[in-house]
């Protein structure tokens, strides 16, 4: 699927002062992400991040903050200016697209990059440590639909530069600038080292969109990034280029549009960093203690990270194609002991971890 979208989509990395979602942005993105690491993922992250790297300073200095740092080094060098984006052609008036230069530098590929790096134990920890410092980043960058599109046009025939040359009136300048305000949700005011105030403004956005799209549980998984910045480019072909046109002023609608959707993305782009962290982490499999017959039930214990949630599955025979799921766990101490009550002759049972 991956590849048949590869050759669908032509994208372009250009020169640009390419930034995604403001400061608080990345910041809400990675306070979304750090909620949901269990403590053992935590831990492992917080000593990443403590580790010095080039330009690194104390207004990056922890998981949340560190988010701004692949925008920060931008003042002393450009070199990874392309992999902040993945522009996917759209046409906005039937031109075609095949004047968009292909680049296989982008945020597609940094991300698959930063992954093998810190699933790679023989890596420094100085590379690992860069590596998390970008994937905080790169996690938001691509869940921010004006950086996963272009749009192409008779008078842009090579594309706008993710909505870089869509100029506009009033507020912001271009149409990536709305988007990278979020339509107005998010204000680039909130300085680093963050204050105690600038902290509870981090804080009380990740729960307010988290409010509006609450975490789900999933099967830990390594995903394909590719399908995250279709989706975003999705976002972009439906809304952020919709019900606006060059040199015009945002409609009060057409904010309220993009506010919503950038509240969905904040909140998908930091739960979807959380689940790959967990999931490059999560080095062993449970540690099954116990399993025997108990007053009519069948017990089953394990060991258990706390904050860590687990999956119990069932089948009849080993040969079945399916398991069926028993039970999820959010573990809250370090062991674990379920009961099932025994209905069957014989069952098989499973334990995965979760997240």
């Amino acid at each position: 699927m991956a590849k048949a979208l590869v050759a669908l989509f032509i994208f372009v990395c250009l020169v640009r002062p390419v930034l995604a979602w403001d400061g608080e942005g990345h910041m809400v993105v990675a306070q979304i992400a750090y909620n949901h690491l269990d403590a053992a993922v935590k831990a492992k992250c917080d000593a990443l991040i403590a580790v010095p790297v080039f330009d690194s300073s104390a207004i990056n200095s922890n998981f949340v903050m560190a988010a701004c740092w692949a925008d920060d080094i931008k003042s002393n060098t450009s070199a990874y200016d392309d992999l902040h984006i993945y522009d996917i052609p759209i046409s906005l008036d039937g031109y075609p697209t095949n004047g968009v230069v292909d680049d296989a530098s982008n945020v597609v590929e940094a991300i698959t990059q930063c992954i093998t790096k810190l699933q790679d134990p023989a890596q420094s920890l100085s590379n690992q440590a860069v590596a998390l410092r970008f994937l905080l980043h790169f996690c938001g960058d691509i869940t921010q639909p004006m950086h996963c599109a272009t749009g192409v046009t008779t008078n842009m025939p090579t594309g706008d530069e993710g909505g870089w040359d869509f100029l506009l009136n009033g507020t912001w300048p271009r149409l990536h600038n709305l988007w990278d305000d979020g339509g107005g949700y998010l204000d680039d005011g909130v300085v680093r080292p963050l204050t105690p105030a600038g902290l509870a403004i981090i804080t009380n956005k990740a729960n307010e969109v988290e409010g509006l799209y609450p975490y789900s549980l999933s099967i830990g998984s390594i995903p394909d990034p590719l399908p995250w910045a279709v989706e975003s480019w999705g976002f972009a072909k439906t809304v952020a280029y919709v019900g606006i046109t060059n040199g015009t002023t945002p409609t009060a609608s057409y904010l309220n549009a993009a506010v919503a959707t950038s509240q969905q993305r904040l909140a998908i782009g930091g739960q979807r960093l959380a689940k790959l962290l967990n999931t490059i982490y999560v080095t062993n499999a449970p540690n099954i203690t116990a399993a025997f017959r108990t007053n009519g039930n069948f017990a089953l214990q394990w060991d258990t990270v706390p904050q860590r949630s687990y999956r119990v599955q069932w089948k009849h025979q080993l040969t079945d194609t399916n398991w069926t799921d028993l039970t999820d766990i959010t573990a809250n101490t370090n062991t674990v002991l379920l009961a099932d009550p025994i209905t069957q002759t014989q069952r098989f049972y499973r334990l995965i971890v979760v997240n």
